[in-house]
């Protein structure tokens, strides 16, 4: 167990080490209006920006809420909430140091607020599951990866977002699976396999995870 938390360090001290170089050194230059791109990912406009990164985007918004699912119901220090909420902005920026510090040797509050409990809830983890479904499929259905890799190569702010979406996804697998042994929970047969799949596997155990 002392192995494998210290190994989960030194993996999201990597993560956060690769996404910071990335976007220092190698990410292409920011687009010409930043906050126009903003917009159309936000609004969903495909005429100016192609499916799969308005799919990236919205993704980068449901990570945090399953990381939040995870991470609120951790007592020891640093306090989750900055990271969490700051997640929503900066993502792995902010979020992979706290996965670096945490003490994961705390116990997990067993009455959290009742907010904490809703967030956690099978139902939030079911919705979430049923958004990245969508988000997937209509990145899959309408996406042009050509076009897509043409505004990686473009675009500063769509290249970084999609690494840290690919940086956010591991973290959040190992999250799971460390939320999975200090819960004592234990999945088999189809429910843990669907639980490894890439991207929705945590999303699926949020949705079939027991309450403390």
């Amino acid at each position: 167990m002392q192995t494998d938390h210290l190994l989960d360090r030194l993996l999201f001290a990597f993560l956060w080490s690769a996404l910071l170089a990335y976007a220092l050194l190698f990410a292409p230059p920011p687009p010409a209006d930043l906050l126009a791109q903003i917009r159309d990912l936000a609004l969903a406009q495909t005429t100016a920006v192609d499916p799969i990164a308005i799919a990236v985007f919205n993704l980068l918004g449901v990570l945090p809420l399953a990381f939040m699912a995870i991470l609120l119901f951790e007592t020891g220090t640093p306090n989750p909430w900055p990271f969490a909420l700051g997640s929503f902005v900066l993502g792995g920026f902010i979020l992979l140091p706290y996965l670096v510090l945490r003490d994961t040797h705390a116990p997990l509050d067993a009455a959290p607020s009742a907010f904490v409990r809703s967030v956690g809830s099978r139902v939030v983890g079911t919705l979430l599951l049923l958004i990245a479904l969508g988000l997937v499929g209509f990145a899959l259905v309408a996406g042009d990866p050509g076009a897509f890799a043409a505004q990686l190569l473009d675009s500063k702010f769509i290249a970084v977002m999609s690494v840290d979406l690919l940086v956010l996804t591991l973290a959040l697998h190992r999250s799971a699976a460390t939320d999975r042994r200090r819960r004592g929970q234990r999945l088999m047969g189809v429910r843990a396999l669907a639980a490894r799949a890439p991207l929705l596997g945590p999303l699926f155990y949020l949705a079939v995870r027991k309450p403390l």
